[in-house]
């Protein structure tokens, strides 16, 4: 009987929820990538469940003072997070004041995504190749920027420098609307960024996209030579994902899993996400667990061999 009753409370809670509104933790800044995102998801949530979705950019410390709001939350479903696979990468560079692997509960990759190496007009730097050759003849020489010590992007330019057996210095800007000015200029050679961040620029002509971190080619900047083509152990691959607070209910967590899963099968959300430079992802909560398994053991690797220090 005991057992009866839990199972009838518990599927009695799974078809009520959600009969509240949902507070979506962005760990980063309005206008991110990971803002925009949400707020995409937000109104597709908002028209499947029928209750608002509201939005909340909590930024800072790469992302870990809107993880530690969400990890303090009640576990009922009703705060979840939004962050990027900066999550696993911030344990090896700090000590922030949760961990990722207990205090949160992983719900569902979203959205997936390159980053894209771009450079000033003047070098004469037009594929990979260009890049890696025109460092070999210049070592030391070229600067490279990304939006921080540890970020997936600058782990990218780190991976490539390896693999290709290349000496390029990488400067840490506080984001790309600071490293913009100086790319144009002259003053900095190169950025390794997201694709939001540089698509307008590259189709207005202000700098070239010349490769990105990924496998394939890429649908909006198709010219941009996939590092895999000639590193393949070079790749990066930028996540953004959902989260709860760990201890939420199984059948909440599936539940959330389904609705996630499910506007990601919406065309209008589909082209929403690619026109920001992400692909839509919506796999299970196991398969993402093994890939943040996977890439927290990569990454630190990476960092550990490089010895990246926060900035």
């Amino acid at each position: 009987m005991d057992q009866f009753c839990s199972i009838f409370f518990t599927n009695l809670a799974l078809a009520e929820f959600p009969e509240k509104p949902i507070r979506f933790v962005v760990a980063f800044a309005p206008g991110s990538s990971s803002d925009v995102l949400a707020r995409i998801y937000a109104q597709a949530l908002k028209e499947s469940t029928g209750q608002p979705v509201i939005v909340e950019p909590r930024p800072g410390a790469t992302g870990s003072i809107g993880a530690d709001i969400v990890a303090k939350a009640s576990p009922d479903g009703y705060t979840i997070l939004m962050h990027s696979s900066a999550i696993v990468i911030n344990p090896w560079l700090s000590k922030p004041n949760f961990n990722f692997a207990t205090d949160l509960q992983p719900i569902i990759r979203t959205a997936h995504t390159p980053y894209f190496l771009v450079v000033n007009n003047s070098l004469p730097i037009y594929n990979l190749q260009d890049f890696v050759n025109y460092s070999k003849k210049n070592p030391g020489k070229l600067s490279c920027s990304s939006y921080g010590n540890g970020s997936p992007p600058h782990l990218g330019l780190e991976l490539l420098k390896s693999q290709a057996q290349i000496d390029v210095v990488h400067i840490p800007y506080k984001g790309f609307g600071q490293a913009l000015p100086d790319l144009i200029s002259g003053r900095l050679d190169c950025s390794i960024e997201a694709p939001i961040n540089v698509l307008q620029q590259v189709q207005a002509g202000n700098i070239r996209v010349i490769a990105h971190t990924g496998d394939k080619r890429h649908e909006l900047m198709p010219l941009a030579q996939p590092f895999g083509e000639l590193y393949p152990n070079a790749i990066v691959d930028g996540w953004q994902a959902i989260f709860v607070p760990a201890g939420t209910p199984n059948a909440i967590v599936g539940r959330l899993n389904s609705e996630f899963a499910k506007l990601l099968r919406n065309p209008d959300v589909i082209k929403k996400i690619k026109d920001t430079g992400f692909e839509p992802v919506g796999d299970t909560v196991s398969d993402f667990s093994q890939v943040m398994t996977s890439d927290f053991s990569r990454y630190g690797n990476i960092i550990k061999q490089q010895k990246i220090r926060a900035e």
